[in-house]
């Protein structure tokens, strides 16, 4: 059992850095190249490919090459229902402290 949890704590050890939740959602919506992501968050390019490499170890995203660039996705859409899971339960859970949210900036990041 030891070695799962150990498996599952680093797996969502993704998920717990708001600049790779932010690449998720983005990705999530469209596919989007690294300068894109650099610019939509205000990075810099080592920071964006840092986190980038993590999500890819982690089997959350994809790239492919178009042209000359990646295109950086989700990898599948079980990635996308856990996102779309894991913010429903944090809604839930955080219902009164998140109520001012809800309608703004939440519904901007769910499917």
């Amino acid at each position: 059992m030891n070695e799962i949890s150990n498996y599952i704590s680093e797996f969502l050890k993704a998920f717990s850095d708001q600049t790779r939740l932010d690449i998720l959602y983005l990705v999530q919506k469209e596919p989007r190249t690294s300068a894109d992501l650099q610019e939509t968050l205000q990075k810099s390019q080592s920071t964006i490919s840092q986190h980038l490499k993590i999500l890819i170890s982690n089997n959350l995203i994809i790239f492919e090459k178009k042209d000359k660039e990646n295109l950086y996705s989700i990898k599948d859409s079980a990635t996308s229902n856990f996102l779309s899971e894991v913010n429903t339960f944090v809604i839930q859970k955080n219902k009164e402290k998140l109520e001012d949210f809800i309608d703004s900036d939440l519904r901007d990041i769910l499917p």
